[in-house]
């Protein structure tokens, strides 16, 4: 028995390698499977279902190129019409073959991008699975950082792994440098997976690489080239030395973030930046200036989190900035600060919006003076 299970396995990894081989060998196994479960409603219309056909057609739609598939379908049609004429209304019925077309048309359908791209079986969904969890771990905050807490929550629209939103960090320590990245792609959720799957990696590989302030005109640059009509995507870049707390913000069309001033009680909005990544070729992206002392905290949001359909931004803004004040004019210990304040922020101020949220919380943990 281990034996033909390892048989098995070798067997299945050479089918979704794409060898002619075993891909014949399922195309007659499926074939056979398929006769057998035409005739048997035939034999035994009382006991066997004539549906069971469509089981062959969905296997094949996972495993077998296009003209493959193509060919099980057509078995599949005429053992059903082969047994409609034999045993109707006994037997199998018109309506079966009719669902088993609209079966076949799917299968087709679906293995059509499957085929274009080259996967067999579950290959497809776990690539996607590895590149949530790769852009998940680019994402990484640090855990534990001398006087500093952060937080953040993506929630994306219609809760699917994808967003059009990503977050990116790099900490160099040796440099006194942390860098956070939020970037929100056009579009929402899944429409949106492809080009923030494709920029999350490319921003990474610069994120860190390059002077904070060559960051968005290189990130820029990029985009243009790209040549993505009708599509752009915004950013705001953190440039944070924990040492002294002093940081700098480029912004690239984004919500423009807040400081909240514990010493004056206060939110203070940051100086707008450049336009939106990819629109302008060459365009400027200047960086603002500021110092979180302890106590004092950083909010980053996309404009999902803020953003009301027939409303000012500013409301929305006004909204998040009222629910924060909870969590931001209490002074924690380090201690004492857990994480989850930004997911609670983001279930407060946008619970039920079909469109991807964004919060990134950085708080210098502390008193002032």
């Amino acid at each position: 028995m281990p034996a033909l299970i390892a048989r098995v396995r070798r067997w299945y990894r050479r089918l979704l390698d794409g060898d002619a081989r075993a891909g014949r060998d399922t195309l007659v196994v499926l074939l056979a499977l398929t006769v057998v479960l035409g005739l048997l409603p035939i034999v035994l219309p009382y006991s066997w279902p004539p549906s069971a056909l469509v089981l062959p057609l969905v296997v094949g739609g996972l495993v077998l190129p296009r003209g493959r598939l193509l060919v099980l379908v057509c078995a599949a049609l005429a053992g059903s019409v082969l047994g409609a004429v034999m045993q109707d209304p006994v037997g199998v019925r018109l309506g079966v073959t009719v669902v088993l077309a609209a079966t076949g048309a799917t299968v087709l359908v679906a293995n059509r991008f499957r085929h274009r791209l080259g996967l067999r079986g579950t290959q497809g969904d776990s690539m996607l699975l590895e590149l949530a969890e790769h852009t998940r771990t680019l994402a990484r905050l640090p855990d534990r950082l001398l006087d500093w807490h952060f937080d953040s929550a993506l929630a994306p629209a219609g809760g699917a792994s994808f967003s059009g939103d990503f977050l990116l960090c790099a900490h160099r320590p040796e440099d006194d440098l942390l860098e956070l990245l939020l970037v929100d792609v056009s579009g929402k959720g899944s429409r949106a997976a492809a080009r923030s799957t494709h920029l999350s990696g490319a921003f990474a590989m610069l994120l860190g690489r390059v002077p904070p302030e060559a960051f968005l005109p290189a990130a820029n640059d990029h985009l243009v080239r790209m040549g993505w009509e009708d599509h752009f995507a915004t950013a705001v870049h953190l440039a944070l030395r924990p040492a002294t707390g002093e940081y700098r913000l480029f912004n690239a069309g984004h919500p423009q973030p807040v400081q909240y001033q514990r010493a004056d009680d206060a939110w203070e909005l940051s100086g707008p930046g450049g336009p939106a990544l990819g629109l302008l070729p060459g365009a400027p992206y200047p960086g603002t200036t500021g110092r979180l002392a302890h106590g004092d905290s950083l909010l980053l949001f996309s404009d999902g989190l803020v953003e009301v359909p027939g409303r000012d931004l500013d409301e929305g803004v006004v909204r998040l900035l009222a629910a924060a004040e909870p969590e931001v004019r209490t002074p924690r210990t380090q201690q004492e600060l857990t994480r989850g304040a930004a997911e609670r922020l983001v279930r407060t101020v946008a619970r039920n919006v079909s469109d991807d949220r964004t919060l990134v919380l950085v708080r210098r943990v502390g008193t002032p003076g």
